[in-house]
């Protein structure tokens, strides 16, 4: 993931992308499963600018987890985020610690999705929500597929099914809700351990 050493910065400076109705948004579809209080992962979450702002909607603690130190360096001081400098693989977190993940844009860059799918299911406590934003392996997205593995990214984008089927054989089970032609979203919950589920 050397790309984004030098490309921290912009993502810093992109933040701005990132209104109070998108944090509402996102903690709409997470407030189910984060009480107040509770605690988030973002993984893969790079400078923190979507984590804490959902994490301060939901009333929420949130930990930003990335490989990449220069991302977390521009993490923004806040009581309620932590930073851990850490692969998606190998998460250093005990077994049900969140409340809930969100992985947004962050998942096809995973060099072993099947090991980061199941530590995503480990570490979020059983009954706890999912919520991964990813970019079609289709038009628009076939572009940016080709771009990223240009640069050495592994580029591994899956179609909507693909990754329902990736995260549900490690027990995440979720619904995929549109968000136009280039990305989509699956909204889930861990059901290992759940016995609801």
């Amino acid at each position: 993931m050397s790309v984004f050493r030098w490309t921290a910065p912009l993502f810093k400076w992109a933040r701005r992308r990132w209104t109070e109705a998108d944090f509402q948004r996102v903690a709409g579809y997470l407030r189910p499963y984060v009480p107040p209080g509770g605690i988030l992962l973002d993984l893969g979450g790079g400078t923190g600018d979507l984590g804490l702002g959902v994490a301060r909607a939901l009333g929420a603690d949130v930990v930003v987890a990335d490989i990449t130190p220069e991302m977390l360096y521009r993490v923004s001081p806040h009581p309620s985020i932590s930073v851990r400098l850490t692969a998606a693989e190998t998460l250093p977190f005990p077994a049900g610690h969140f409340d809930a993940l969100l992985c947004s844009d962050a998942f096809h860059h995973f060099r072993d999705q099947d090991a980061a799918t199941r530590e995503m299911a480990r570490v979020v406590r059983p009954g706890g929500g999912v919520l991964v934003f990813e970019i079609r392996p289709t038009g628009w997205g076939r572009l940016v597929s080709i771009g990223e593995r240009m640069i050495g990214e592994p580029a591994a984008f899956h179609r909507p099914e693909d990754l329902q089927r990736l995260l549900r054989a490690h027990g995440i089970s979720g619904e995929i809700v549109e968000r136009g032609r280039l990305s989509y979203l699956l909204l889930g919950s861990n059901k290992r351990g759940d016995d609801s589920g």
